[in-house]
Order: C-alpha cells, then sequence, then structure tokens
C-alpha cells in the first residue's frame, strides 16, 4: 500500500490530462468532418481505438518499466518477424502494403516497430559503460534502427520509415555522439542526397517541387496543401464554430480526419484554438524533458529522449505540412489523426515514459 501511495503522488496527472484532452480533441474533430459522409464510421472506431488506447496505458502503468526492457529482445525481434509477415500477407491501403486484417480492423503493425526500436536502442546503448559511443557502437545501434526502416519501406511507406531517423539521431546524440561523428554524418549526408533524390518516386519529388513553388501545381500535388492553408486562415482567430467549417465540411480539403485534420480543427476554432492545441503539445514536450533529466537510471532517460524525438518529428512534420512547409508525408499527427495504430502506438509510449517518471524516486 505504502508503493502504491507514492507512486499516485508521483504521477503526473497534468500530463496524462493534456494526453486525454488531446485524444478528446481529436475525436470532435473526426466527427465534425466525417458525420454524414462515407467517412463517418470513423467516429464510431476512433471511440473504440481511445478506449482500447487508454486501457493498454493503464495497464502498461501498472507494471514496473524495468519488465518491458528486459523482454524488449524477444519483443523486437516479435516485431521485425511481423513486419516481414506484412510483406507477405498484408493489406494494401493507398498503395502502401502496411495493414494486417484483425476482423473488421486494420492493424500498422510499423507504428508499434517505433517503440520497440526506441526500447531496443535504448536497452543497447544504456548497455554501454563509456561517456561516448564507439563506431561499432553506432553502426550496431544503426542496424537496430536500420532493419525495420527497411521492411517499411518495403512496404512502401516512406513517411513512416523516416520517423525511424529522429529516433537514431536523438538518442544517438544523448548516448554519447563524438563531434567528429556528427561532421562525417554530415558529409555523408551531403554526399548522399542527390542519390537519394534520384530514388525518389516523380510523385513524391513533385511534392518535394511543390513546396517551393507552391503554384506550379494547383490541381494536382498542391491541392491539398493549397487547400489546407485556406483552411487554417479562414479560421481567424475565433474560428467558424464546430462543423462550421467551409474546407472540411464540404469535402474541399482530401484526408480531413487524417493527415489534415490540424487544418480542420484551426478553421474550426482559430488560432486560438490552434495555439492551444500547440501548447498542450509544448506542455508534453516539457514534461518529457523534465522525466528524462530525473529518470533514475540511463536506460529510463533513454527511453524518454527517443519518445522525444519521436513525438517532435511526428508534430513539426505534420503541421509543417499542414502550413504549406513541408511536403506531404503521410506523417499523423499524435492522438488527434483518425486510426488506431498511430493512436494507440503513441499512448503506449506516454505511458511508458509516465511510468519511468512515477518510478523515478522507487528503489
Amino acid at each position: 500500500m505504502t508503493l502504491n501511495r507514492r507512486l499516485l503522488v508521483s504521477f503526473d496527472w497534468i500530463w496524462f490530462l493534456s494526453v486525454l484532452i488531446l485524444g478528446a480533441a481529436g475525436v470532435t474533430a473526426i466527427w465534425s468532418t466525417t458525420e454524414g459522409t462515407t467517412l463517418s464510421y470513423y467516429l464510431g472506431r476512433q471511440l473504440i481505438y481511445l478506449s482500447l488506447a487508454m486501457m493498454i496505458l493503464l495497464v502498461m502503468l501498472y507494471f514496473d518499466y524495468h519488465i518491458y526492457t528486459d523482454y524488449i529482445v524477444f519483443a523486437y525481434f516479435a516485431g521485425i518477424a511481423v513486419l516481414i509477415l506484412v510483406l507477405v500477407m498484408g493489406h494494401t491501403v493507398h498503395a502502401n502494403k502496411s495493414w494486417l486484417r484483425m476482423g473488421i480492423f486494420n492493424f500498422q503493425p510499423s507504428e508499434l516497430m517505433k517503440m520497440l526500436t526506441i526500447v531496443a536502442l535504448a536497452k543497447y546503448y544504456s548497455e554501454s559503460e563509456r561517456d561516448s559511443l564507439e563506431v561499432s557502437e553506432l553502426l550496431t545501434g544503426g542496424l537496430i534502427v536500420l532493419a525495420p526502416m527497411v521492411l517499411v519501406i518495403l512496404q512502401g511507406d516512406l513517411g513512416t520509415a523516416a520517423a525511424f531517423v529522429p529516433i537514431y539521431a536523438g538518442l544517438s546524440f544523448v548516448g554519447g555522439l563524438k563531434r567528429k561523428h556528427v561532421l562525417v554524418v554530415l558529409v555523408a549526408g551531403a554526399l548522399l542526397l542527390p542519390a537519394g533524390w534520384m530514388m525518389l518516386k516523380d510523385y513524391q519529388r513533385g511534392r518535394i517541387q511543390t513546396v517551393l513553388n507552391p503554384s506550379s501545381d494547383p490541381r494536382g500535388l498542391g491541392y491539398q496543401p493549397q487547400q489546407s492553408k485556406i483552411a487554417i486562415g479562414s479560421g481567424r482567430f475565433f474560428g467558424k464554430g464546430w462543423k462550421q467549417g467551409t474546407q472540411g465540411q464540404l469535402g474541399f480539403l482530401p484526408a480531413r480526419h487524417t493527415d489534415f485534420v490540424f487544418a480542420v480543427l484551426s478553421e474550426e476554432r482559430g488560432f486560438l484554438g490552434s495555439i492551444s492545441l500547440l501548447g498542450l503539445y509544448l506542455l508534453i514536450v516539457l514534461r518529457l524533458l523534465r522525466a528524462a533529466k530525473e529518470a533514475k537510471d540511463k536506460i529510463g532517460a533513454l527511453v524518454i529522449v527517443g519518445a522525444l524525438s519521436l513525438f517532435l518529428f511526428h508534430v513539426l512534420i505534420n503541421i509543417g505540412m499542414n502550413l504549406g512547409l513541408l511536403p506531404i508525408a503521410g506523417i499523423p499527427l499524435p492522438f488527434i489523426s483518425a486510426g488506431g495504430s498511430s493512436l494507440i502506438s503513441f499512448f503506449a509510449i506516454m505511458a511508458l515514459c509516465m511510468n519511468i517518471n512515477m518510478r523515478r524516486f522507487v528503489n
């Protein structure tokens, strides 16, 4: 009873409520933009996903986080096996063979694999007793991240595959990255950039070119970002009101319940709603930073840093593409975008970080 009381006292309820409010905001946005259309079933599904995510969060909070880190090797390779299974018998959605059918629901294993990769890499780096990582450790860590990343690329989902990069970068930096290694990586990246450009498909290169020149293809690749900016700007300060947005309600804005849900929120809630949403994200970032600083062991701190890197990547990329500042990459907005795989994955990641934080004073 004493231990349970200490855990409850150490639990960050503001952090927990922030996550719940974001999840609720996502449900209301999906309800607003899909009711009365062929997308109406997304509301019911999102409510089911949110309930399941809450259950997973509570279960993950109950057990000490070392249970998850101790068995991560088994979980990581099981995740790799599932990604391979997806390539063999996966379901294709929007040209990406990234889904497994589970009855009437589809599940995207690559979303959960992000968390497993964070814990696996954190576990590996935490076992190093040196202040800085050696080249061999960086290469091994790179392989831990590269294996699921390549499998996701083979599924055709470059956006999700790109999300593994900040995990490796953030954990390697905090794990002890030497300055010369940073320079080598930057130079190598610059040299490989032309080759990477040539490997992109025509529509992917077109999305990047559209960011640089929005008026080049206003009815094609530039249509989505253009409609998104119209929606965000038309919301002004207070917004048009729930279900009152023209771009979202009349269907001018594609993917309004997934990739461009931020534009819907901005149109309906205005600048005030948008800045409130960003404020909640900032609060979570600050909580993650504090939790990493106060973690009682190295692996706990590294796990939180990996989670923070992934979280920031999703928020910045999604909002950036909604504002037309970044190319469309199919990156969901955490806790807001429709879809169970992403929602459950981020709830699980937050649960793991909250778990580490609430046990920072427990021996």
